[in-house]
């Protein structure tokens, strides 16, 4: 929390504020701030903070607030963690809400996109889940997505993280390596774009800690391929 505010603060010259949300389970965990001191020189943030375990179900359920269904979905997965059975129920409630609450269609798309994202289920439960959401949806005349089209979100959400997840760890070498020898050669950057092996880009990572010179990571590159 001390990092980002100092860096928003140093980017903007703006005041910041900090607020953290909690999506844990422990009741009693609150940090609400940050301090560390060194001799005479101290310093200290204090922060604000949203417990999603205080918010109550029945006003959850009453509010017109988009964000209630994403805490809603939130608090169901966190509870139905080994009951994979009870989390479809909670899914397919949540995921009709959308219709009783009257939203627009992008509303209720982009929501039910949250909603299947936070409450993964079993193949078999998903499939089942689906039936319901599609036998409702006739039943309205107001179809969401196919399954087809759910399908394919769900698959071009995958290749997504996959993507994201490479270029993290790409970026997590370059840092590392700019830390240690302060520039890194384009030949080098190259190499790691070419790489589309998360546990290769791991093993370079890790090498990165204790590779002496630029040129023995580039050839540890070409030994590892």
């Amino acid at each position: 929390m001390f990092i980002y505010n100092y860096r928003a603060f140093d980017l903007y010259n703006k005041p910041v504020i900090s607020l953290a949300i909690l999506g844990d389970e422990s009741k009693k965990w609150r940090p609400n701030s940050y301090e560390y001191g060194l001799g005479k020189s101290k310093l200290k943030l204090d922060f604000s903070i949203i417990k999603l375990q205080d918010y109550l179900w029945e006003e959850l359920e009453k509010s017109n607030n988009v964000f209630a269904i994403v805490v809603m979905a939130h608090l169901k997965t966190k509870a139905t963690t080994s009951n994979l059975s009870e989390r479809e129920q909670w899914k397919w409630n949540l995921s009709r809400l959308l219709y009783e609450k009257g939203y627009n269609r992008k509303k209720i798309t982009d929501l039910y996109k949250v909603i299947d994202l936070m409450m993964t289920l079993s193949e078999d439960l998903q499939l089942q889940f689906e039936n319901k959401l599609t036998q409702y949806e006739e039943e309205r005349k107001m179809p969401l997505l196919t399954n087809i089209e759910r399908r394919a979100l769900a698959k071009g959400e995958k290749i997504g993280e996959q993507k994201g997840a490479k270029e993290t760890r790409e970026q997590d070498i370059l840092d590392l390596l700019k830390l240690r020898f302060n520039s890194v050669p384009k030949s080098i950057e190259d190499s790691l774009k070419n790489i589309d092996d998360l546990a290769f880009l791991k093993q370079l990572h890790l090498a990165t800690i204790s590779v002496k010179s630029l040129e023995d990571f580039e050839q540890l590159i070409n030994n590892l391929r």
